[in-house]
């Protein structure tokens, strides 16, 4: 076994070292997302965890991650980067040949379908292309070409301001 850089997380409650003791990372990426039922596992995610921290004492958060939701069969990625003066950045990951005209189009569900998300066509993965993303991203930090990002607005709406 490596030691363990890197952290994930399960429906955004359960966290750990992601560890390569039972098989190597790539195959143990694909295995975690082809477990994903849309009802018991819905979400994943994965972070770099900080230098020199000891993933057997703590499971510390990171600014930036990508994560997935839905099922094995249909789910959506996105990435989050932080600029150097601290603005965060989240993206939704696509293959190069989507058209992005018109509005998305293709609605992924999680939770039991308590969530979901619309996104375009290009934008939906099965687990084992996701575990190809999360692979080059768990080695580079970065999402690889020929994926392309489709920056998502993350402000809360002025209405959902009003109702707080």
């Amino acid at each position: 076994m490596t030691k363990p850089t890197h952290i994930d997380q399960i429906n955004g409650f359960t966290r750990g070292a992601l560890l390569d003791d039972l098989r190597p990372y790539p195959e143990e990426i694909r295995f975690a997302l082809n477990r994903m039922n849309g009802s018991s596992f819905w979400a994943w995610s994965l972070w770099r965890a900080p230098e020199g921290a000891d993933l057997l004492e703590s499971i510390p958060f990171n600014d930036e991650y990508m994560q997935c939701a839905g099922t094995a069969e249909a789910l959506t990625i996105e990435v989050r980067y932080v600029d150097p003066d601290g603005t965060p950045h989240q993206y939704t990951i696509g293959r190069p040949d989507g058209d992005l005209s018109g509005e998305p189009t293709e609605v992924i569900h999680w939770d039991d379908g308590r969530y979901s998300t619309t996104v375009y066509p290009n934008e939906v993965f099965t687990a084992d292309e996701a575990a190809v993303i999360f692979y080059t991203y768990f080695l580079t930090d970065k999402v690889a070409q020929p994926y392309t990002l489709r920056e998502i607005d993350m402000s809360v709406p002025e209405s959902a301001e009003d109702e707080a």
